[in-house]
């Protein structure tokens, strides 16, 4: 697509979401797709715990290539870790949610070859 993030792309991006999964694609979609990527146990059912967890891990991904965030192992049951490496509190809500879908943009973009 050679697109860069802006409000206006990322609704394109959510339509190209929503189309090749066959769902209405939302933000938390596109966290849950990415925290599926990253657990690396491809589409199956999951519960509503697992997804909570698997939106949270994509997040973390995200603030990963943000900066704000470095992996740090895996849990007793195989999920990645993270700690933080620059503060996050610093972040206001809006500018958090900017960074956040700016960076799923890109990750997405990559993944999905647009």
């Amino acid at each position: 697509m050679g697109m860069t993030y802006n409000e206006d792309n990322w609704d394109l991006l959510e339509l190209e979401v929503s189309k090749r999964f066959k769902v209405t694609a939302d933000f938390d979609f596109m966290l849950f797709l990415i925290g599926v990527q990253e657990l690396g146990e491809g589409m199956r059912t999951y519960s509503r715990q697992e997804k909570m967890d698997l939106i949270n891990l994509g997040k973390c991904t995200l603030l990963c290539r943000s900066g704000y965030l470095e992996p740090d192992g895996t849990d007793d049951e195989g999920w990645p870790k993270f700690r933080e490496i620059k503060s996050l509190k610093s972040l206001t809500p809006s500018f958090l949610n900017y960074t956040l879908k700016r960076s799923a943009f890109e990750y997405l973009k990559e993944k999905l070859n647009l």
